[in-house]
């Protein structure tokens, strides 16, 4: 509660919103890591496995838009023996990061993609699409909160506030998606579909407002 000539006597309050969505697509990080002694080798193995990955992908119904390369990397193999460096050949790993607008078809993205010569799987992780109409609504609840906050300072110390506040200020967006802790190779996937259950996504917002008070 502050005292200000050009404000009168104010009381700032923080409110918070939060709005739970059910997600409505995912992402997952898949691809291939090939060693070799020779790194064109590994390379070219590389390349025929993501193709083959790809292309098995798109007969599923993911368009090429959604598939995108997440990272490529190429790394010498080394192993130390009597504190000697041994030399045991090139890792090339091509991971793609793929969006899955059906979540039904998330495990069956990740069959295919393995049966079609993906070993690394991660980062599974669930989305929405379109945040900003839950944002806006978390946003309104934020909002109220804030009034609600100032208007109980207010009532504890006998005083009212004008419910028009003065100054208010958003603070920022949260957003807190459900992860999957999924990491597997491609031994990991023997049995039938693998079974995703998504959770809520939670959309928090937050804002300062300050408000003129009456009753002093």
């Amino acid at each position: 509660m502050t005292r200000n000539s050009n404000r009168n006597y104010t009381i700032k309050a923080t409110g918070k919103g939060e709005v739970s969505v059910k997600p409505d697509q995912s992402s997952v990080l898949l691809g291939a890591v090939v060693e070799d002694l020779r790194v064109q080798n590994a390379q070219s193995q590389n390349a025929i496995i993501s193709n083959k990955m790809i292309d098995a992908l798109k007969s599923i119904g993911i368009k090429q838009d959604e598939i995108e390369t997440n990272s490529y990397t190429i790394d010498r193999i080394v192993e130390y023996q009597d504190s000697q460096q041994i030399f045991k050949g090139y890792r090339v790993s091509h991971i793609f990061k793929v969006i899955v607008k059906d979540l039904a078809n998330v495990g069956k993205v990740i069959d295919v993609a393995v049966e079609n010569g993906a070993n690394e799987v991660r980062n599974l992780s669930f989305e929405l699409s379109n945040p900003d109409p839950y944002y806006q609504e978390a946003l309104q609840k934020a909002t109220l909160n804030a009034k609600t906050n100032a208007e109980n300072i207010a009532k504890s110390l006998g005083l009212s506030i004008n419910s028009i506040p003065i100054w208010i200020a958003e603070e920022g967006i949260q957003i807190v998606r459900p992860l999957s802790s999924l990491t597997m190779t491609a031994a990991a996937f023997s049995g039938p579909t693998t079974p995703i259950q998504e959770g809520q996504i939670k959309i928090t917002a937050s804002v300062q407002a300050m408000f003129n008070y009456i009753g002093y």
